[in-house]
């Protein structure tokens, strides 16, 4: 019987070994999947003017309703006096437009040209030819269309488009 601590402990090892992983693998427990937060995609849009004219190359946008949207200025131009802004109002009023374009006559290169006005709704800085500018605002949450104008002095009355919020 000398060989029975021996075999004894050959045992042993044989059990804990196999009871270590010498067969299938236990099913890992199932992963309680998390909430993932819901983030509304935010939109870039890129807008130009059509070379040295007083004219928006792209004069209708369309997003969704309160999508995060940042608004593109690259400046074209190439003369010196066209310098450009967009501006972007609450309504599609014409009245509205007119008010805002030449009010912004009056608050001058201090103010960048967008007077203090409750139709405007979001600007850009602006941008002298080869520039690039741009400005980030939620659309609003309700459907509707909106007007953007360069409000930079004279350039309003061309330089127009229309936002249009589904």
């Amino acid at each position: 019987m000398k060989f029975f601590p021996y075999s004894a402990l050959i045992l042993i090892f044989a059990f804990a070994f196999a009871a270590c992983g010498g067969g299938e693998e236990a099913p890992a427990p199932e992963a309680v999947a998390e909430p993932e937060e819901t983030e509304v995609a935010g939109v870039t849009i890129t807008i130009q003017p059509v070379g040295d004219e007083m004219v928006f190359a792209t004069d209708t946008l369309t997003v969704a309703a309160g999508t995060e949207v940042t608004l593109v200025l690259e400046n074209t131009a190439t003369a010196p006096v066209m310098v450009h802004n967009i501006v972007v109002l609450t309504t599609n009023s014409d009245e509205d437009v007119n008010r805002v374009g030449m009010a912004a006559i009056t608050a001058g290169e201090a103010l960048a040209y967008v007077p203090e006005d409750d139709a405007i709704f979001a600007s850009t800085p602006l941008a002298n030819p080869g520039e690039t500018v741009s400005v980030t605002f939620t659309a609003p949450s309700e459907p509707g269309t909106h007007r953007f104008i360069c409000t930079y002095p004279g350039h309003f009355a061309t330089m127009q488009g229309i936002l249009i919020v589904e």
